[in-house]
């Protein structure tokens, strides 16, 4: 299973999503993709209350904005954008304003990413709920994301 594992080059943090692959000389980690430069925002406020939604899309929008917003980013139409960073909740995807190019924000204790996001909203549900609930669970807290355990399983049940 991949995992995002971060590496700091003239003192920036980049992450990068890996998994461990089987070799002679014992195991080794293999890059799979460059996520992006980690930025990290101080938060400025408690995140608010969070309004269910109906959708598993809505849910997942409720629980990054108010994230966002508590680490200063401002909304505009469809976006919420704070200095050289953008995301887009219509796509739901975190970029840098000028280049577009991918963008990670350590948030909590995972990193919120265009990556990590599509890999909640593309979840599939197999039939061993014990391994989807681990496997969601877990993509949740690498996005950064707290997620309460109602909540939890009304996303689930929405698959």
């Amino acid at each position: 299973m991949a995992y995002i594992r971060t590496k700091t080059i003239s003192g920036n943090k980049y992450a990068y999503l890996v998994e461990i692959i089987p070799t002679d000389k014992g195991p080794r980690q293999k890059v799979k993709q460059y996520l992006g430069r980690v930025h990290d925002f101080e938060k400025s406020k408690e995140v608010s209350e969070i309004n269910p939604g109906n959708t598993n899309k809505e849910i997942l929008l409720n629980l990054i904005i108010p994230e966002l917003k508590a680490r200063g980013f401002k909304g505009k139409k469809d976006t919420f954008a704070y200095k050289k960073l953008i995301f887009d909740h219509k796509n739901i995807s975190l970029l840098k304003s000028k280049t577009k190019k991918e963008a990670i924000i350590k948030l909590n204790d995972g990193y919120l990413s265009t990556f990590t996001l599509q890999r909640i909203l593309n979840f599939q549900k197999t039939n061993n709920l014990n391994k989807d609930a681990h496997t969601l669970a877990k993509y949740f807290l690498e996005a950064g994301l707290q997620i309460n355990q109602e909540l939890f399983v009304k996303y689930y049940q929405k698959l």
